[in-house]
């Protein structure tokens, strides 16, 4: 799946999740991923890929899949929702691995 040219989108819950669940050295960080993200979806450092959610829990969020990128190599990284028919990405939350496995899964 090409996500190239779908526009991409804040949640509103963004910047509560940011300053909630993201380290204060990682947020210059977090911003240069944003940055290259609507560039090119599939940057090598951000390496962008499918999130395993179950089929409930898209359905409950309205939406066709769940993807990552990596903030950092370690631990944190950053979810958005994908909307094939209106070619959208919806970045939604951000937070270290054990975090987004406990709220997606």
């Amino acid at each position: 799946m090409n996500l190239n040219n779908y526009g991409i989108f804040i949640h509103p819950n963004l910047e509560k999740n940011i300053r909630k669940n993201l380290p204060d050295n990682l947020k210059k960080v977090f911003n240069k991923k944003l940055e290259f993200l609507s560039n090119n979806k599939y940057y090598p450092s951000l390496n962008t890929k499918k999130y395993d959610a179950c089929g409930k829990t898209l359905k409950r969020l309205g939406i066709d899949e769940i993807w990552e990128f990596y903030i950092n190599r370690h631990e944190y990284r950053c979810i958005f929702y994908v909307i094939h028919n209106k070619e959208k990405i919806i970045i939604v939350d951000v937070g270290n691995h054990d975090y987004l496995k406990r709220k997606y899964s």
